[in-house]
């Protein structure tokens, strides 16, 4: 994969069809990240420290885009825009977070042109009393028919339930599919029975849960995923 290094500064930064990035950012980083016509591309970035980001995607006419996330950290605060500025497009954003403070999502998704589609997942879960609190905001323009917006937000709380999600869409046209969805909580009490009916015990049911539960976007990026294992190993074990 091809690593970028982003240091406490502004980037303008043009994504190439059929290359994949691994990002490395610092405190305060602002990027904007063009993603010209007809391409192709994935954004992987993992991240184990206190960081303040805002990212601006621009993507053009029949391109698709995938981004994922990975954040550990006590403070976490990520802006996100979103524009989808050409017909044809498609987006596909994955946030998975850990957080032992306070972490933060504010995301706008834009679909500016007709037949594009969007998907948001933003899924954390809390250690102990943190907390995790996720804006998302998915907006189609009036005219921008047969588009498609989807939001999934999920938040698991290990502790006291300090979260928050607010999921909002702004929609001005009619012939377009739109949804979203928010769940703050703990995981199934039927699914833990079910593990613990199989001989596992709690802290290896939690383990299994929260593994599938974050990595499932991260899985196809095979040098990366035991680091990620090993990190979420370090909270439940």
């Amino acid at each position: 994969m091809n690593k970028i290094v982003l240091e406490d500064s502004f980037y303008k930064l043009n994504l190439d069809n059929g290359k994949n990035y691994i990002i490395t950012s610092n405190n305060n980083s602002e990027v904007e990240f063009n993603v010209l016509d007809n391409t192709n591309t994935k954004i992987v970035e993992i991240n184990q420290s206190d960081t303040k980001t805002k990212y601006i995607f621009n993507i053009l006419e029949n391109s698709n885009i995938e981004i994922d996330i990975f954040d550990d950290s006590k403070s976490v605060k990520r802006t996100i825009d979103i524009n989808i500025n050409g017909e044809n497009s498609k987006v596909l954003l994955n946030v998975s977070s850990i957080s032992s403070e306070e972490n933060e999502y504010i995301v706008n998704v834009f679909h500016n042109k007709s037949n594009t589609i969007s998907k948001t997942n933003i899924h954390g879960v809390t250690n102990n009393d943190s907390k995790i609190i996720i804006t998302n905001n998915g907006y189609i323009k009036k005219g921008c028919k047969k588009s498609k917006l989807i939001q999934d937000n999920k938040i698991i709380t290990m502790g006291e339930n300090n979260s928050k999600i607010k999921p909002n869409l702004y929609i001005d046209e009619y012939d377009v599919e739109a949804s979203h969805g928010a769940y703050i909580g703990k995981f199934d009490n039927d699914t833990l029975f079910y593990l613990s009916s199989r001989g596992l015990d709690e802290k290896l049911s939690y383990n299994l849960l929260i593994n599938g539960f974050l990595l499932d976007s991260f899985y196809k990026y095979e040098s990366l995923t035991q680091n990620l294992i090993d990190i979420i190993n370090k909270y439940w074990r």
